[in-house]
C-alpha cells in the first residue's frame, strides 16, 4: 500500500513539485469577499506571496525566507468548511498533530517532532495555549515555520511553528450571514461583519459570531459551539495602526467515541467503527471555554523601517470527562474510566515588540531585525484528585463495546483549581539578511532568552524552581539562481526548557537542564505565472528522556533523529485544474538508547510517508461551478517503541462541490462535500508515551471521523 501511496503521491506533487501554498500570486490579497460578476466569482489559485508575522521578520516574502513554510489561506480555510484545526491541518500536507484528548485538544508538528501546549503556537505573533477550545472561524489564515524556529520566537520544541492570523476589519463593507450542516444533524449559523464605523475610515471593525448545535455521528453524542470575535481598528495617526481582538469561544462535546491506551506489550487492534455505541458514553465528553485579548501596535517609522508592539491575554478552562479506554489484554479487552488528572485550565499573557528595516553599508545591503518575546504561562490542577474508584466505568471488549450507567457522583470536579506551575521567559532575538548581490545573500540570527519555573503545591507553596539561560542562534546561505526562485542551506541550533522528573521517578519534581536541538536543511523554491514549489530535505536532532529501568532516575537517555525530504505544490496545473498539495517522507528514530530493544526504532506514530493533495476544477462552460477532490494518505506507524507493533495506514477521499451565483442580486456560495467517502476506519493518532521527548506514560490511539457529510450556503447583503 505504501508504494502504492508513493507513486499516487509523487504523480500529484512532483509535476508541479510543491511548496505548500506557499507562494505568490502577484494580486493584491483582501479580507473582503470578491466581487462577481455575471453570476461568477473569480477564483484565486490560492497561493499566499508573504507572511503575516514571521517572527520579527515581520511581513516578509515566502521566497527569500530560508525556511521551509506553509501557509493556508482563508479561502482553502472557509471552502473547506472546517470548524477546527483537525479538520483543516489535512491541507497543510507537511504538519501533523497528536490528540491529547480529542480533536479539539490536540498540539500540531512538523518533520515528527511533537509541539507543546503553548511554545509552538503563537496569534498573530504572540504565544498562547492551543490545548484549549479554538474556533476556525476566527482567523484569517495559518502559518507555518517547518522544524526549528528558536532564533525567530524563542525556546521552542523543534517541531515547527504555528502562527494562527485573525480576521481584520475591511476597507469595503462585508455582510456575510451563512448556515452550515454537519453529520448527523449538527446545524450552524454564523455572520461575518466588517467595515469602517466612520466616514474618515479612522475606526475600522470585524465581528464574527456563530452558533452551532445538533446530535453529532454517533447515536446519542452531540455538540454545541458558540462564538463571538471582535476586532476593531483605529487608524489614530499617519502611517500606524492599533488592532484590539477579543474573542470567546465554548465548545461542548458529549457522546463521541472516548480514545485508547496501552502499555508497551499490548497489543493494538485495527480501528474499529468509530460510530458504534459505547466507546464513549453520552455523559461523558469535552467542555471547552477560551477567552482571548490582544492589542497590538504597528508603525511605519518611513519607507524604511517598520516597528509592531503587542501583549496577549488568554484564559482557557477545560472540564475533560471522556472516557479513556485502557487495553488490558491481546483480545482487546479494555476498562473504561473517566479522563481525570489533565489541568482544568491555562492562562497566559505573552508578548512581543520588534523593529525591523533596510539599509546599506559600503556594498552590502541589510535587512535588519531586532526584538523580544516573552510569556508568562501557568497551568492549574484540581485541589482534590479523583481516586481511580470513583472514575471506574466498567470494563467491555473492543468489539463488545458496552453503554455504562453513570457514577452515582457523576464525572470528576474541576472546578475547584489552583495555580500549579508558573512559566516565564522572555528573550532577545536579532537576525540580519545580508545581500551581496542579486544572487547571493546570507542571513544570521539568534535569540537569548531567560527562562524559569515555579511549581506549587495546593497549599500555594513552592515545592520546586527551576531558572536557565541560553543562546539558539541559526545561519543560512541563500542563492536565487533567478528573481523567482531560491535555493538555501541553514543550520539551527534550538533551546528549550527541560522536562521535569515525574513523581513516580527516583528524582521526582526537579528539572534536567535545557535540551539543545540541531537542525540542517537545505531547500529549493521556485514561483512561476500559475504555480509555485518547493524542496526541502532535513535533519534535526534532539534528547530523548526516560526513566531508566536501572536506578529509576529520569534522565537522558538517547536523541531522537528524524531525517526525511518534503515536496509540495500550489497553483494551477492546466486551465481550471488547481493543486493544493505535497508530501513528506520522513525516517524517524530513537538512537544511542539505555534499552537495545528501542535503539534504533523508529518513533511512535511517525508514519514514513504521508501528505495530502487537494484538486479543484473549475466545470467549463459552467460558471461558478467548482468540483472538489481531496486525497489524504499515511503509511504505517510504528505503535510501540520496540516497533513489535504497527498501526496501519489509511487512504481517505473527499469530494464535494462548490457553486457561486446570484439569487435576485445577492451573491450565493453553495458547498457540499462528503469526506471520508468510503468510511475508512482508522486510527488518527498514535500517540506516544510522552510529549516533549520523554517516556513516562500509556501510549494512546485516537479514532479518526467516519464518512462526513458537510453543507452551507453563504450570502453578502
Amino acid at each position: 500500500m505504501v508504494n502504492v501511496t508513493l507513486r499516487c503521491a509523487l504523480l500529484a506533487s512532483l509535476p508541479v513539485v510543491a511548496a505548500s501554498s506557499s507562494f505568490a500570486a502577484d494580486m493584491p490579497q483582501s479580507n473582503s469577499s470578491p466581487v462577481i460578476i455575471n453570476g461568477e466569482r473569480p477564483e484565486a489559485d490560492n497561493r499566499v506571496n508573504s507572511l503575516s508575522s514571521l517572527g520579527p521578520l515581520g511581513t516578509t516574502p515566502v521566497l527569500d525566507t530560508p525556511y521551509s513554510i506553509s501557509v493556508l489561506p482563508a479561502d482553502v480555510i472557509q471552502n473547506s468548511q472546517a470548524v477546527n484545526f483537525k479538520d483543516v491541518s489535512k491541507y497543510l500536507p507537511l504538519v501533523a498533530y497528536q490528540e491529547q484528548q480529542g480533536p479539539d485538544v490536540l498540539r500540531p508538528q512538523t518533520r515528527g517532532m511533537q509541539g507543546s501546549n503553548f511554545q509552538n503556537t503563537k496569534v498573530d505573533g504572540m504565544t498562547m495555549f492551543i490545548t484549549v477550545g479554538n474556533a476556525l472561524e476566527q482567523f484569517q489564515q495559518i502559518e507555518v515555520v517547518n522544524g526549528v524556529s528558536s532564533s525567530l520566537y524563542g525556546p521552542a520544541n523543534p517541531s515547527g511553528m504555528f502562527n494562527f492570523v485573525q480576521k481584520r476589519p475591511t476597507d469595503e463593507p462585508l455582510r456575510e450571514v451563512a448556515v452550515s450542516y454537519n453529520s448527523d444533524t449538527i446545524g450552524t449559523a454564523r455572520v461575518d461583519l466588517g467595515g469602517k464605523l466612520d466616514p474618515n475610515g479612522i475606526f475600522g471593525y470585524r465581528l464574527n459570531a456563530l452558533y452551532g448545535t445538533g446530535d453529532a455521528y454517533v447515536d446519542h453524542s452531540r455538540q454545541r459551539r458558540l462564538l463571538g470575535d471582535l476586532g476593531i481598528d483605529v487608524h489614530a495617526w499617519t502611517g500606524g495602526v492599533i488592532e484590539l481582538n477579543y474573542s470567546d469561544y465554548s465548545l461542548e462535546d458529549k457522546g463521541y467515541p472516548g480514545w485508547f491506551t496501552y502499555s508497551e506489550t499490548t497489543v493494538l487492534p485495527a480501528a474499529p467503527d468509530p460510530t458504534r455505541v459505547g466507546y464513549g458514553q453520552e455523559y461523558a465528553g469535552v467542555e471547552l471555554h477560551n477567552r482571548m485579548g490582544t492589542v497590538r501596535v504597528k508603525q511605519d517609522i518611513n519607507s524604511n523601517w517598520r516597528a509592531v508592539a503587542g501583549v496577549l491575554r488568554q484564559d482557557g478552562t477545560r472540564n475533560i470527562n471522556t472516557p479513556v479506554n485502557n487495553l488490558t489484554s491481546n483480545t482487546a479487552n479494555y476498562t473504561s474510566s473517566f479522563a481525570n488528572g489533565f489541568a482544568p485550565r491555562f492562562v497566559i499573557t505573552s508578548d512581543t515588540a520588534y523593529l525591523n528595516g533596510n539599509f546599506e553599508t559600503g556594498p552590502l545591503a541589510h535587512d535588519l531585525t531586532m526584538g523580544t518575546a516573552g510569556y508568562k504561562a501557568q497551568t492549574y490542577s484540581v485541589r482534590v484528585a479523583a481516586s481511580p474508584a470513583s472514575v471506574r466505568l466498567g470494563t467491555a471488549n473492543i468489539a463488545d463495546p458496552i453503554v455504562f450507567p453513570e457514577p452515582a457522583n457523576g464525572p470528576p470536579d474541576t472546578s475547584s483549581r489552583f495555580d500549579s506551575s508558573d512559566n516565564y521567559q522572555q528573550g532577545f532575538n536579532i537576525g540580519d539578511t545580508i545581500r551581496f548581490n542579486e544572487y547571493w545573500s546570507a542571513r544570521v540570527a539568534a535569540s537569548q532568552d531567560w527562562f524559569h519555573t515555579n511549581n506549587f503545591n495546593v497549599k500555594g507553596a513552592r515545592t520546586t524552581r527551576y531558572s536557565d539561560s541560553g543562546v539558539s542562534p541559526t545561519g543560512s546561505l541563500i542563492f536565487k539562481p533567478a528573481s523567482n526562485m531560491s535555493t538555501y542551506v541553514t543550520y539551527a541550533s534550538s533551546l528549550q526548557v527541560g522536562d521535569l522528573a515525574p513523581g513516580m521517578a527516583a528524582n521526582g519534581g526537579s528539572s534536567l537542564p535545557p535540551y539543545r536541538s540541531k537542525e540542517y536543511e537545505v531547500g529549493y523554491k521556485a514561483t512561476f505565472a500559475k504555480i509555485g514549489f518547493t524542496a526541502a530535505l532535513f535533519r534535526i536532532e534532539r534528547p530523548f528522556a526516560n526513566i531508566d529501568p536501572a536506578d529509576k532516575v529520569f534522565k537522558i537517555s538517547g536523541e531522537q533523529v528524524n531525517r526525511g525530504l518534503e515536496l509540495s505544490s500550489v497553483g494551477e496545473i492546466v486551465d481550471g485544474l488547481t493543486v493544493f498539495g505535497g508530501l513528506t517522507v520522513l525516517d524517524a528514530r530513537l538512537q544511542h538508547t539505555a534499552l537495545p530493544s528501542t535503539n534504533g526504532q523508529n518513533y511512535v506514530g511517525a508514519a514514513r510517508i504521508k501528505g495530502n493533495t487537494l484538486f479543484e476544477y473549475h466545470i467549463p462552460g459552467l460558471p461558478g461551478l467548482v468540483a472538489v477532490f481531496d486525497y489524504q494518505f499515511s503509511g504505517r506507524r510504528a505503535a510501540n517503541d520496540t516497533n513489535t507493533q504497527v498501526a496501519a495506514g489509511y487512504n481517505l477521499f473527499d469530494i464535494g462541490a462548490r457553486f457561486t451565483s446570484t439569487i435576485g442580486r445577492l451573491p450565493v456560495t453553495l458547498r457540499v462535500a462528503v469526506n471520508n467517502v468510503t468510511d475508512r476506519a482508522y486510527y488518527s493518532t498514535i500517540g506516544p508515551s510522552n510529549l516533549t521527548g520523554t517516556n513516562t506514560g500509556n501510549l494512546l490511539a485516537h479514532l479518526g471521523a467516519p464518512r462526513t457529510v458537510l453543507a452551507s450556503l453563504t450570502t453578502d447583503f
